[in-house]
């Protein structure tokens, strides 16, 4: 029988409104083991053996975008998007005055296709890095993009602040990772008070609706808070002073962060309810153990490649005059 990591369905365990509205952040524990009956050992050794899951259902990701058929491809693509709900004609009109002209031009570039698109947020320190080396590691790194989004430079501050996500978005028959992402946009002028109420009101109404084309083109969205309590993340980053090895991981803006601990957490809270939908959902981990935040996301990324249900394609050839083929080739 498989050893499966958690006690109950990884899609539920985490899911923000489980905390009650509205949310706050600092009432969700950040240590505790929800639904994993063991200890660190036991999750380590999930960890590994449940690598092989991921990697076999990533696989058959990207043999559905190189070979499956076209009746197969339409049906998935039907079921993926069908998960956001119809608009309306006032709704259109909505989506193209947020969203704006710019934006939604740079989408129509983008291809339809099945992919996973694996969204991380979280306080400095938090496991992100980690979470990115441990579990996106353990898939074939020709079907997996890793992008981590950082300061905008000027040529970006130029231009409207989705423009720069849309170029680093997965390509089909991908699994694609944020380490950072959209959210940064909308997160950090909030807490540095460059955003009034309206304005935040704005950009999240944006990225609701931006969530909402990426899901009818194809998108699976995973969308991870790896939520770290105040204690932890004081001693994560006086340990990146106290190792040599570890100095270039540490940036003196940290501390200016830190100080804004429970603004930034404040806004987080905000952000991860007016956000979360069934189709676009936030999951909160607790990463004060990385290495049960790390086995909560694997398991995360393996539901959301299992709800696609691939199979593997069929042959497009005969199988067996294929076999006599190469076993006469060489005589």
């Amino acid at each position: 029988m498989t050893d499966l990591p958690f006690d109950a369905d990884p899609r539920g365990i985490w899911r923000a409104p489980g905390w009650g509205a509205p949310l706050h952040l600092e009432e969700v524990p950040t240590g505790r083991r929800l639904e994993f009956s063991g200890k660190k050992k036991r999750g380590r050794r999930l960890l590994a053996e449940r690598a092989e899951v991921l990697a076999d259902a990533q696989e058959r990701l990207w043999a559905h975008q190189v070979a499956a058929a076209d009746e197969t491809r339409a049906a998935v693509m039907e079921r993926l998007t069908s998960r956001v709900p119809q608009l309306t004609g006032d709704q259109r009109g909505r989506r193209e005055q947020v969203l704006t002209a710019e934006v939604l031009e740079a989408l129509r570039d983008v291809e339809q296709g099945p992919r996973v698109l694996l969204v991380l947020q979280g306080m400095d320190a938090s496991g992100k890095g980690g979470t990115v080396k441990h579990v996106a590691g353990s898939m074939d790194p020709l079907g997996v993009s890793v992008t981590g989004f950082g300061r905008p430079t000027e040529a970006e501050r130029r231009e409207h602040y989705l423009r720069r996500v849309i170029r680093r978005l997965p390509a089909p028959g991908m699994v694609g990772v944020f380490d950072r992402s959209h959210y940064e946009d909308v997160l950090v002028p909030a807490v540095s008070g460059d955003l009034d109420a309206d304005a935040l009101a704005g950009r999240t109404e944006t990225l609701r609706l931006f969530e909402d084309e990426l899901v009818r083109r194809g998108f699976a969205l995973v969308k991870v808070f790896l939520h770290l309590s105040p204690e932890e993340q004081l001693e994560r980053l006086l340990s990146r002073l106290d190792r040599r090895e570890k100095h270039w991981k540490y940036d003196p803006s940290d501390a200016d962060a830190r100080a804004d601990f429970d603004t930034f957490r404040t806004v987080y809270s905000g952000l991860l309810e007016a956000t979360d939908a069934d189709w676009a959902p936030w999951h909160i981990v607790g990463a004060d153990r990385k290495w049960y935040s790390r086995l909560a996301v694997q398991e995360l990324l393996i539901a959301a490649l299992e709800d696609l249900d691939l199979g593997w394609p069929r042959a497009g050839y005969d199988i067996d005059a294929e076999r006599a083929r190469l076993l006469q080739s060489w005589l």
